[in-house]
């Protein structure tokens, strides 16, 4: 006689209740520290020099470098908003690559731009997005980054500014654009001693950035004993050696700040942003490390790279 397979509660039903408690509340425990971490990041500790270095919450001027315009909300809004709203004293400062004209909306996506800068607290005059022949919109070009570099260097005399982010060598998405910025502005901030100092932001795997807040804990480890320390005392300073990780956490308002600053760009609110605008962990949090700098000898070999 054949025998049927059993239905799924049968199957459950044989899973004795010990189990169920445990893996409720390894469940439970699962949703709840991320949270948590989210919670202490951003409305307790988040403002301790172990976790957000003096570099960036003492600067008097920050220079945040992107591609495109709409990078600054996808990307470094928790780094943008979480410097600026803790000291009103540090002015902001965008400057933007490109138009982002890779499908001819240059133009309109500049405007837009100047929109998102007054809703993350960026005076439009420090809100730029240029329109170099060299530097235009296109996933498969390597910009040229001794030109980057020497924009930079222009911004950072002209603003004054004494603290950068940037994307890391990943560039978050792996956009050409966005590497060769990084790879400029990282080669500025590493061989010039008159540098400002420079931080980058972390690219992880597609499965970590679109986990909301699940890759929180992962990304709080280098910094686990460092949010304990600034529960137990709280610091103003910070060793060197402590100053070279950064990790900032978008608070409720923030977060809200941060939709409002996309909202801007409707050009580029497509379906796939909406969600992005939920699930990306880079409208959450960011981690940052700081561009150490080149010793003397190393200079020579970077250019020589670098060309």
């Amino acid at each position: 006689m054949l025998r049927f397979a059993a239905n799924p509660a049968q199957i459950f039903g044989r899973i004795p209740r010990r189990a169920w408690r445990w893996t409720f509340r390894v469940t439970i425990i699962a949703l709840l520290v991320p949270v948590l971490l989210q919670w202490l990041l951003a409305y307790v500790v988040g403002s301790d020099a172990r976790i957000l270095p003096p570099q960036l919450l003492a600067a008097k001027s920050l220079l945040i470098v992107t591609a495109h315009p709409d990078d600054e909300c996808l990307f470094f809004s928790p780094s943008i908003l979480g410097v600026l709203d803790r000291n009103k004293e540090i002015t902001g400062a965008l400057l933007v690559m490109s138009t982002g004209n890779n499908y001819g909306l240059g133009d309109r996506r500049t405007q837009e731009l100047q929109e998102s800068c007054n809703a993350l607290g960026i005076h439009p005059k420090r809100c730029i997005a240029l329109n170099h022949p060299e530097l235009q919109d296109n996933p498969d070009i390597w910009w040229n980054t001794d030109l980057i570099e020497t924009i930079v260097r222009e911004h950072v005399s002209k603003w004054k500014v004494d603290a950068i982010v940037t994307f890391d060598e990943g560039g978050v998405s792996g956009h050409l654009n966005h590497k060769a910025v990084s790879a400029a502005v990282s080669h500025y901030a590493a061989a010039n001693p008159e540098a400002p100092v420079a931080f980058t932001l972390t690219t992880t795997s597609l499965l970590r950035k679109y986990t909301l807040l699940g890759d929180l804990p992962l990304t709080a480890l280098p910094f686990l004993w460092r949010i304990v320390s600034a529960l137990s005392y709280p610091a103003t300073t910070a060793d060197s050696r402590d100053s070279g990780l950064a990790l900032v956490a978008n608070t409720w308002g923030r977060y809200l700040k941060t939709r409002h600053a996309f909202a801007q760009h409707p050009s580029q609110y497509t379906w796939d942003r909406h969600l992005y605008m939920v699930l990306s962990r880079y409208v959450w949090f960011n981690d940052l490390r700081r561009v150490e700098r080149l010793a003397q000898s190393s200079i020579p070999q970077a250019q020589a790279a670098q060309q």
